[in-house]
């Protein structure tokens, strides 16, 4: 371990224990009040290094550390993709990961990864964690909807995400689920799924020039429209993965500032910031965003 590495670890612990808000099994990691903008922000966690293919620079920094970095209590653990896996997964037995991860309020865990990655016994392994394991309260489906019209609309089909959905219902604890809600799926017939799933994770193209950013107000609203009375939180990219470089500062505040302004008027009930992989590498949009969370995180909503 460098001293760059033990300094940040260093820090870190020292401001875990000094912010403790007790919980059973240690201080809170990034105390947040309830009611506060902070405690309704999540990290979008990935197995260390897996953006390697798109930036194609090395990445040490885990979920727990993006976490504590960026000063949020709240965690998606997301598997890696086939084509990712590479560079670094998730690999069973899952509990092993939990003890990081006993400091954070909240916790997800995903049964359908990146890239629609998923198999039979990880699901049934990451359901059990989640249901044994006190803070992990959500499940995750990411990259779950394929963009098809018809045929193979979604990873799974709707009888096999209603079985699910009754296994974690049945948990005997509350457990919620979310799922990735590509901005550009808003048009796509995926009412019967949808209906599945608690919170739609919305997330706009990280591209410069993106209209998707531009237009978010209009796109939202279509979303609402067409999906009443569904809670819904905001992923924000700090990256633009199709050019391996930082996103734009201009497009990094604007999607932070829609975000806070949302969530303080209760359309959405959470921001989520993606991700670990790319937050040790010395990107503007992620020191902006370390910035601009300690600004607004102690708001009330």
């Amino acid at each position: 371990m460098n001293s760059s590495r033990r300094g940040l670890l260093k820090t870190v612990a020292a401001g875990a224990f000094a912010a403790g808000a007790a919980r059973p099994g240690g201080a809170q990691a990034c105390a947040a009040k309830e009611g506060t903008v902070r405690d309704r922000m999540w990290m979008f966690a990935v197995p260390p290094n897996t953006d390697y293919r798109s930036l194609k620079r090395r990445s040490t920094m885990t979920a727990a550390e993006s976490a504590l970095y960026l000063g949020v209590p709240n965690v998606i653990m997301v598997q890696a993709s086939e084509g990712e896996a590479q560079y670094g997964r998730f690999d069973p037995p899952f509990e092993q990961y939990a003890v990081a991860l006993r400091p954070f309020r909240r916790v997800a865990w995903s049964l359908v990864g990146s890239g629609g990655f998923t198999s039979d016994a990880e699901r049934r392994e990451g359901l059990d964690l989640v249901k044994k394991t006190p803070n992990f309260t959500a499940v995750m489906f990411d990259d779950f909807f394929t963009g098809k019209t018809e045929g193979e609309r979604a990873v799974l089909t709707v009888e096999e995400t209603a079985a699910l959905r009754a296994q974690w219902k049945a948990a005997g604890k509350k457990v919620e689920s979310f799922v990735t809600y590509y901005v550009r799926y808003a048009d796509l017939p995926l009412g019967d799924y949808l209906k599945l799933f608690d919170v739609l994770t919305l997330w706009p193209t990280p591209r410069t020039n993106s209209q998707e950013f531009e237009n978010l107000d209009a796109i939202f609203q279509k979303i609402d429209e067409r999906t009443p009375g569904q809670r819904k939180m905001l992923g924000c990219y700090m990256v633009d993965y199709g050019r391996g470089q930082s996103l734009p500062l201009d497009l990094m505040k604007a999607q932070c500032r829609k975000g806070l302004e949302w969530l303080r008027s209760g359309r959405i009930e959470g921001i989520i910031f993606l991700g670990n992989s790319c937050m040790d590498l010395g990107f503007d949009a992620v020191e902006w965003a370390r910035e601009w969370v300690q600004e607004v995180g102690d708001l009330t909503i």
